[in-house]
């Protein structure tokens, strides 16, 4: 690889991510979302036992 490219795809890692202002608050959304799906999910498997 040449070192523009290198050093781009480097910077492209540390940017902020595109919907959240930070990584931290975009995995804590990704793991709210997740937690809300098991929990309704559990209550729909209770519903149609």
């Amino acid at each position: 690889m040449s070192e523009p490219l290198l050093k781009n795809i480097i910077d492209d890692a540390e940017s902020d991510p595109p919907i959240f202002k930070t990584w931290k608050r975009l995995y804590a959304a990704v793991l709210f979302n997740l937690a809300l799906l098991v929990v309704l999910f559990y209550f729909f498997g209770k519903a149609f036992q």
